[in-house]
């Protein structure tokens, strides 16, 4: 597994320097930007989930691993997901393993969210604190919220509004669910979910926390998708 790649999607509103520290552990770990974050501030964010998930297959198709596996937090996980379809359908080889964390298959990506784009920004930030993981210095800067929230309600309202396809072919590798224990959003019950949308195992792994891990939960997570992904 030396030469094989993790790609790594974020959850709503955050971009790839979330994954900062498992690049500066791993340089296989690959985390593309998103349109309306980060390096990529600039660009309008993506007008809806299938069309975000089509240029995100057409930017890494050109340089897509012979070996690789998917990793999806939150939003990212449904994401993946899609992901992997759309480069199927390209005829490109699909990941060996889907890792996601806290995250709904796509066919409930909005089951939890689906008011928060449409609140007002004191009840926006209010769910956002509630959800946690959010820096702390975002939430108590008005400038700072200001900056994130129209990222933040733009991936919210991608997921509200995203209906699955009817007939989407499934995956066709292991899908690891990494779920917190007193995540508000995403319960064990989606496992079912996860199994209808592949042929390959599902394995439930429990971990302490919520929807949103904190940093040193999160840095600690890739040692252990590693691991299982080098396991027969």
């Amino acid at each position: 597994m030396s030469d094989a790649r993790l790609i790594c999607l974020p959850p709503a509103g955050a971009g790839p320097s979330l994954f900062r520290p498992w690049i500066a552990a791993d340089a296989r770990v690959e985390a593309p930007g998103l349109p309306g974050r980060e390096g990529r501030f600039r660009e309008p964010p993506a007008p809806d989930f299938d069309t975000l998930a089509d240029r995100l297959a057409g930017e890494l198709a050109p340089r897509l691993p012979p070996r690789y596996a998917l990793f999806g937090y939150s939003m990212g996980g449904a994401l993946a997901a899609l992901l992997a379809e759309r480069l199927a359908r390209r005829g490109l080889p699909g990941p060996e393993a889907l890792f996601v964390l806290g995250a709904h298959a796509p066919c409930r990506l909005g089951e939890g969210v689906a008011r928060l784009h449409a609140l007002d920004s004191a009840a926006f930030w209010a769910e956002i604190a509630r959800l946690g993981g959010t820096p702390r210095e975002i939430l108590a800067s008005p400038e700072l919220r200001e900056l994130f929230e129209p990222a933040l309600r733009a991936d919210f309202r991608l997921c509200a509004e995203f209906r699955p396809a009817p007939g989407a072919p499934r995956l066709a590798c292991p899908v690891h669910v990494f779920l917190g224990e007193e995540d508000p959003l995403v319960g064990p019950d989606c496992l079912a979910d996860w199994q209808a949308s592949t042929d390959g195992p599902v394995r439930l792994h429990p971990i302490g926390g919520g929807h949103m891990l904190p940093p040193p939960a999160f840095a600690a997570l890739h040692g252990r998708i590693r691991s299982l992904w080098a396991q027969p």
